[in-house]
């Protein structure tokens, strides 16, 4: 609660959830999608890039968001938005960092 009130309740954190389920559904489709082209083993590699760039930044986005909604409890790491803003935060780096997924799309556009 916040002067009294839930957090929820009020119209920039309405507007915040918005947000990130609009972000999170775009993700989806965008990681349903990179499935489906792996499934006929059409998944191109600039295209998996694409996918876990925009996958690995997008979770980071929407998990900064709600560790910002729970304010100095986000960072207490009994509360399990810290351990969730960790292991979103390591995703853009593991498996290829955020910038050689842009090099690779880079190439593919052909610069």
């Amino acid at each position: 609660k916040v002067f009294g009130k839930p957090v929820a309740s009020f119209q920039n954190s309405k507007f915040v959830l918005a947000e990130c389920s609009a972000e999170l559904q775009a993700l989806q489709i965008m990681v349903d999608n990179a499935i489906e082209l792996n499934d006929r083993d059409e998944l191109t590699v600039p295209d998996a890039a694409r996918a876990k760039l925009f996958a690995t930044e997008t979770a980071g986005r929407i998990i900064d968001k709600c560790l910002q909604l729970h304010g100095g409890y986000g960072y207490i790491t009994e509360y399990p938005i810290a351990r969730l803003y960790a292991d979103t935060r390591v995703t853009r780096i593991y498996g290829g960092t955020s910038e050689v997924m842009k090099t690779i799309i880079a190439k593919d556009l052909g610069l």
